[in-house]
C-alpha cells in the first residue's frame, strides 16, 4: 500500500468515527485514568464521543521511575478506572495503582491473546536459537507490549469488554468504535508492512526495547549495547559490541532519546547510522494518536536505518 492511499483511507476512517449523538446515551461513569500515551491512545479511540481519559504520564520521565505529583496520586485514588500494563513497565506505581481498591484496575500485560516474550540478555544473540522462549517469567518478561499490531489489537478488545462492563449503556457505540480502531490499526499493520525495506540488514540497539516490533515485523536484530536500565555498560561489552559491528559490517544503530554519550563515540569509530526511535510516542503531536504516529514512525525510521549506504 503506498503512503497517499494509507493516507486516504485513515481520513474516510476519522470521517466515520462521529456517529449522531442519539448514540450517546451517557457520559462514562467517573473518570478513566492511563499510564502512557500508548494506551492513551488506543483507550481514547474507543471513548470517542462518550469521555475522554486522562493520561498519568505526560513527561519524559521513564516509565519504570516515575516520581508521581500529590495531584496525581489524588487523580488515581479517585478513578474509577485505571489503565497500565504492569508492574515490569511502570514499576514505581505498582504499590499504588494496586492498593486501589475503589477502581477497576485494567492490566494490559494479561490481556487474552496477547504475545508475550521474554527480555532478552547479554549473548542471548550468540544462541542458534534467536527466538524467545514462548513462555516468559513474569519477571523476565519483556513489558513494550505495544509496539507489535497484533498486541494492540489484544489490548483494545480487552479495554472495550471493561468499558462495556462498567458502562453497559454505551456498549453500542464501544462496539462501533472498537470495529473503527481495529480498522485503523490493520492499516497501520499493512503501512508498516509496505514501508520497511532491507530486513535482512543487521542493526543494533542502545536500550533492548524494540523487540516486539523487530519480532513482528521480521527484522534482524543483532545486539544491544545495554540489556538493563538499572545497571551501566561496561567497557568490555562496549568492545564487543565494537567488534562485532566491524565484523558484521552493521550499519544501524538505534537509540531513545536523550542521545547518549557512547552513540557519538561509536559514530566516530565506524560509519554506522545512529537514529533516534520513540517508542513511548512522547514527540507524539497529538495525544490520541501516539499510537499510531510512534508505529508509523518506526517503521519509516528502520526503513532509513537500514538502508545500505552507497
Amino acid at each position: 500500500m503506498n503512503h497517499l492511499r494509507f493516507i486516504c483511507l485513515l481520513l474516510l476512517l476519522a470521517a466515520s468515527a462521529a456517529p449522531a449523538e442519539s448514540n450517546v446515551k451517557t457520559d462514562f461513569p467517573g473518570t478513566i485514568v492511563v499510564t502512557i500515551k500508548p494506551l492513551f491512545s488506543l483507550l481514547a479511540h474507543l471513548t470517542e464521543g462518550i469521555t475522554t481519559p486522562v493520561l498519568l504520564m505526560n513527561e519524559t520521565q521513564s516509565p519504570h521511575h516515575y516520581s508521581m505529583r500529590p495531584s496525581e496520586r489524588r487523580l488515581l485514588a479517585e478513578a474509577s478506572m485505571i489503565v497500565w500494563v504492569g508492574p515490569q513497565m511502570e514499576t514505581n506505581l505498582s504499590k499504588i495503582i494496586q492498593q486501589q481498591k475503589n477502581s477497576a484496575v485494567v492490566t494490559a500485560l494479561q490481556a487474552d491473546n496477547l504475545h508475550i516474550l521474554n527480555r532478552r540478555k547479554k549473548h542471548d544473540h550468540d544462541e542458534t536459537d534467536q527466538h524467545p522462549a514462548s513462555s516468559p517469567e513474569t519477571d523476565k518478561l519483556d513489558p513494550h507490549i505495544w509496539l507489535s499490531t497484533d498486541n494492540a489489537i489484544a489490548i483494545s478488545r480487552q479495554l472495550y469488554q471493561q468499558l462495556i462492563r462498567l458502562d453497559p449503556g454505551n456498549a453500542e457505540r464501544y462496539k462501533e468504535n472498537l470495529a473503527l480502531l481495529l480498522s485503523k490499526i490493520k492499516l497501520t499493520a499493512e503501512f508498516i508492512n509496505s514501508t520497511l525495506k532491507d530486513r535482512d540488514q543487521p542493526f543494533i540497539t542502545f536500550h533492548d526495547a524494540f523487540q516486539y516490533f523487530e519480532d513482528e515485523n521480521r527484522l534482524n536484530y543483532a545486539n544491544s549495547i545495554s540489556f538493563d536500565e538499572e545497571t551501566g555498560t561496561s567497557l568490555k561489552h562496549v568492545r564487543r559490541i565494537k567488534a562485532s559491528m566491524d565484523e558484521h559490517h552493521i550499519q544501524c544503530l538505534v537509540y531513545q532519546e536523550p542521545k547518549p554519550a557512547i552513540i557519538d563515540a561509536l559514530s566516530r569509530q565506524s560509519t554506522v547510522t545512529a537514529t533516534a526511535l520513540d517508542p513511548l510516542g512522547l514527540n507524539a503531536k497529538n495525544d490520541k494518536e501516539a499510537w499510531f504516529e510512534l508505529m508509523r514512525q518506526l517503521a519509516i525510521n528502520f526503513s532509513q536505518c537500514l538502508a545500505p549506504s552507497q
